[in-house]
């Protein structure tokens, strides 16, 4: 049976839990990151999720979402220069300390103390990022983002059609390392499941997003998936993109 794990009722649509690792590995990967993810929520609760685990919660049983091993938060402007200049508040400094360690990552990331996950907090001003496209995310959070359930807690997570449109970036940049396969993977599984539920996506969201270039790359990326699954609905052809 089909599942229809995106509910909309209202301007942001809402993801059910996930069951990827309960089927797959068990509880415990799935624990970890949500674990993670809602320590992420009390400290910094407007962070929004990106990158490969915000890829895997729209990745569904029995397609595989790809192993990672960090969580990926956007954070406002303003937090996340206090974060770097580390002038922040005292009750926020508190629950970060408690949360998480200082890693030895290059990156702007922290420790998970309980799980040992890292964390990457991104913003405008975090390279490689397509700053015009960060931007419109923080400052249209309502229509680019969706909420996801973790246990209590409620974190926005970005649109499939956002997350795609920046995994589109990456790729483009380096479509021929480990880490640009890895984001075209990503978008394949992710269309994938979309296809597969029924789920529509917005293709004009993403033209909007990207540079023609970038552009050229998903419809070829989605001309492969629909070629493997036979399925028509994988490209939207009645919404077309005229560039």
């Amino acid at each position: 049976m089909k599942q229809k794990f995106i509910q909309c009722d209202n301007s942001q649509c809402e993801l059910l839990a996930d069951d990827f690792f309960a089927n797959v590995y068990g509880n415990s990967n799935q624990s970890r990151f949500n674990n993670a993810i809602s320590d992420i929520v009390d400290v910094y609760p407007k962070g929004i999720l990106i990158g490969a685990i915000a890829a895997s919660k729209y990745i569904r049983y029995p397609i595989i979402p790809r192993m990672t091993y960090d969580v990926d938060i956007l954070l406002p402007e303003t937090e996340f220069e206090m974060f770097l200049d580390d002038e922040i508040p005292d009750s926020v400094r508190e629950k970060l300390e408690t949360h998480f360690a200082d890693s030895d990552s290059a990156m702007h990331s922290m420790k998970h103390r309980q799980t040992g996950i890292y964390v990457d907090f991104l913003s405008v001003q975090s390279k490689p990022v397509r700053k015009k496209l960060i931007r419109y995310i923080l400052n249209n959070r309502k229509q680019t983002t969706n909420i996801l359930k973790v246990g209590e807690t409620r974190i926005e997570i970005v649109k499939p059609e956002i997350l795609i449109a920046l995994k589109l970036h990456r790729y483009n940049k380096n479509r021929n390392t480990e880490k640009g396969l890895s984001d075209r993977l990503d978008i394949i599984k992710i269309l994938k499941t979309l296809c597969t539920n029924d789920i529509p996506l917005e293709i004009s969201e993403i033209c909007e997003r990207v540079t023609k270039e970038e552009f050229k790359q998903y419809n070829q990326i989605a001309a492969d998936v629909e070629c493997e699954m036979t399925c028509e609905e994988c490209m939207d052809k009645d919404n077309p993109c005229t560039l």
